[in-house]
C-alpha cells in the first residue's frame, strides 16, 4: 500500500537539525521517502547519506547561534528554497541539580533551546521572504510532564522548547506557518545510531519497557512518521499541539508494573 498522497512531500525542502544519528536519521529517511530534498545540521555527517544527492548536510554546532542561522541559509542555497524545518539535535547530559556545573546546564539550554529559537526565527523570516508557508517541527520529550532525577536540565529545556512551539504557532499562524512537537517516549534507537549505543543497562531498558502500556518500546521511525505526518498537508489544521509517540506512557503512570494477564476481555 502507498503513501496517503496528503503525506507526500515532493518538491518541498526540510532542514532537520541532529539528523546523522538515532531520531533525526530516521526523520531524514523519512522525509526523503516522502519526496522531500534534506539538509542536515549535525556535528557529524552520516556516511548513508552521502552518496544521496537529495541530502546535504552542514556540519557545525546548533548550539551556536550563528550556525543554527547558517544552516538555514545553506539550505535555501543548496536546494532553492526551504518549507520545513525539524529540531531534532538535543543535549541530555544527566546530572542531579546539586551536582551540575553551571556550564553543563547552559550547555544543554544552548543546544536544546537557543538553537531552535535560531532556526525558528532565521525560518521565519525565509518564509516570510516567500509569502508565508511552511511548517515546523520540535521533538520534545514525555520528560516534560513526567520528569526524572537527574534529568531536570534536559526536561526543563524541553519545557521551554514545547512552550515556544505554542507562542511560534500564535506568531506565524496567520501567516500559514504551523509549528508542532513531538514528544516521544521511550525509544530505542540502537539501531539508527552510531553515538551513544551503550547510553542505557539492559536492566533499565526492562524496567522502561515494563512501564509502557503497549509493552513495548518505540522505534525512531515511529517518531518520524508523526514529524512526517505534521510536516504534510494532511496537517493542514493542525497546529500549536504536541504529539505523543511514547506507547502509551502518559496516559497515567502507576507504581509497580502491571501483570498483563490481570486485565482480562
Amino acid at each position: 500500500m502507498g503513501m496517503s498522497t496528503n503525506q507526500v512531500l515532493d518538491g518541498r525542502v526540510a532542514l532537520v537539525t541532529g539528523g546523522s544519528n538515532g531520531i533525526g536519521r530516521a526523520i531524514v529517511r523519512s522525509l526523503r521517502e516522502a519526496g522531500a530534498r534534506v539538509a542536515i545540521l549535525d556535528l557529524v555527517s552520516h556516511d548513508g547519506f552521502a552518496r544521496d544527492e537529495g541530502v546535504a548536510t552542514v556540519l557545525g554546532d546548533v548550539g551556536d547561534p550563528a550556525t543554527a542561522a547558517r544552516a538555514v541559509r545553506e539550505a535555501v542555497e543548496r536546494f532553492g528554497d526551504l518549507e520545513l524545518l525539524v529540531n531534532d539535535a538535543a543535549s541530555y547530559p544527566d546530572a542531579l541539580l546539586t551536582e551540575m556545573e553551571v556550564e553543563a546546564w547552559r550547555r544543554v539550554f544552548d543546544v536544546n533551546v537557543t538553537g531552535p529559537f535560531c532556526t525558528i526565527q532565521a525560518f521565519a523570516r525565509h518564509r516570510l521572504s516567500r509569502g508565508g508557508g511552511g511548517a515546523i517541527v520540535n521533538i520534545t520529550t514525555g520528560s516534560v510532564e513526567s520528569p526524572r532525577p537527574a534529568g531536570g536540565a534536559y526536561a526543563a529545556s524541553k519545557a521551554a522548547l514545547q512552550t515556544l512551539t505554542r507562542v511560534a504557532a500564535l506568531e506565524l499562524g496567520p501567516h500559514g506557518i504551523r509549528v508542532n512537537a513531538v514528544s516521544p517516549g521511550y525509544i530505542d534507537v540502537r539501531d539508527e545510531s552510531d553515538a551513544f549505543p551503550d547510553r542505557a543497562s539492559e536492566e533499565l531498558r526492562a524496567r522502561l519497557v515494563a512501564s509502557i502500556p503497549l509493552q513495548q518500546p518505540g522505534r525512531a521511525a515511529d517518531v518520524a512518521a508523526a514529524v512526517r505526518f505534521l510536516c504534510s498537508d494532511a496537517a493542514r489544521h493542525v497546529t500549536g499541539t504536541t504529539l505523543h509517540v511514547d506507547g502509551g506512557s502518559l496516559a497515567g503512570r502507576f507504581a509497580l508494573p502491571l501483570d498483563p494477564s490481570a486485565v482480562r476481555g
